[in-house]
């Protein structure tokens, strides 16, 4: 046990720093290349660098395959952890190829059902990597949901994966979030022992860590679709892979109210661009809910027109701190959840 652990810590050194390095040198790459977008919420709508994903993957591949090399695994461990990043891979390749292509809303969210395919290969490759459909509730314990699980999978990490995309609207709320999320799962898989949980949680926490300032306010870079995506795939495939499904399930809670109310809103999924009615208003860097009826209900909006207006900062710090409410909700109801 101690080697895995200074496993981990190794690959998480090396992920960290990696993202550290590699995050200047892509925004350079990116703004080069033209693959930049307009800050909506900045005076002036200063281009910002896109798709920080790229960042975000590489360190976590980086970290993964050290840990791997490091740690010697069985081979059901292997193939669980190979196709958890491989599902969050998948997540990253759509997201990048809407990043630089722009593919349609209702396009890429089919698209990332595909997401579930690595997962169901090990199912059926690897029977003992993972138990299939008997998913894990507080109380009640382990379910009889087979049937309904397999109905159920494919869009379980697309779910997640969109959800998460969703929620990117403003500087350094999905990786502020996710960074609350996985310290979360980092703490349930030391009370679980599970160290494969552990090395995906701890990795993936050094590369959110190292990526946050440069996506945080003021954005020097924004995560993309690739980002956004692959954090969400990553999250799916963990909740499926180690039978966390209701815990990340409340972890997303945040992100699963702000999507519903985006689906009713827009009666489907439409991307950020093809809004006529902005549901926020942006004067002198100052965010406020848009009072015409028409515009579409989000959670921003809402936040904005119980508080009143906020700068764009402090509307992320809000979400933060949402997501401390999950995550405390979310621990609370792994602890109240039978064991076996």
């Amino acid at each position: 046990m101690p080697e895995a652990f200074l496993g981990v810590l190794l690959s998480s050194i090396v992920a960290f720093l990696v993202v550290k390095i590699a995050t200047p040198k892509i925004i350079k790459l990116h703004l080069e290349q033209g693959l930049s977008r307009p800050d909506a919420h900045k005076p002036g709508n200063p281009l910002v660098a896109h798709s920080g994903g790229v960042a975000l993957f590489i360190g976590f591949v980086s970290g993964l395959i050290l840990f791997m090399l490091f740690y010697p695994l069985d081979a059901s461990s292997l193939a669980k952890l190979v196709g958890v990043a491989l599902s969050a891979g998948i997540g990253f390749a759509i997201g990048y190829i809407d990043d630089k292509k722009i593919l349609g809303g209702l396009t890429k969210t089919i698209l990332s059902v595909f997401t579930f395919v690595p997962l169901a290969l090990i199912g059926f490759l690897y029977p003992k990597a993972i138990e299939w459909g008997r998913p894990v509730v507080p109380i009640i314990g382990r379910m009889r949901m087979t049937i309904i699980y397999w109905l159920f999978l494919p869009v379980s990490v697309a779910g997640a994966a969109n959800v998460v995309n969703m929620l990117d609207v403003l500087n350094g709320i999905v990786p502020g979030t996710s960074i609350v999320i996985f310290t979360t799962l980092a703490i349930i898989s030391l009370l679980k022992g599970d160290m494969l949980l552990f090395a995906l949680a701890v990795v993936s926490l050094a590369v959110l860590l190292a990526y946050y300032p440069f996506n945080a306010y003021p954005a020097r870079i924004f995560n993309g679709d690739s980002g956004s995506l692959f954090l969400g795939g990553l999250l799916g495939a963990i909740a499926v892979a180690f039978h966390l499904e209701f815990v990340v399930l409340v972890l997303l809670l945040p992100h699963i109210l702000n999507g519903l109310f985006v689906l009713v809103s827009f009666r489907g999924f439409r991307e950020h661009r093809e809004i006529k009615v902005r549901p926020v208003l942006v004067e002198n860097g100052i965010l406020r809910s848009n009072p015409d009826p028409k515009a579409p209900l989000t959670l921003t909006r809402l936040i904005l027109h119980f508080s009143g207006p906020l700068t764009e900062k402090e509307v992320a710090e809000m979400y933060i701190w949402l997501e401390v409410v999950a995550a405390f909700l979310a621990f609370l109801s792994y602890l109240l959840t039978p064991v076996g």
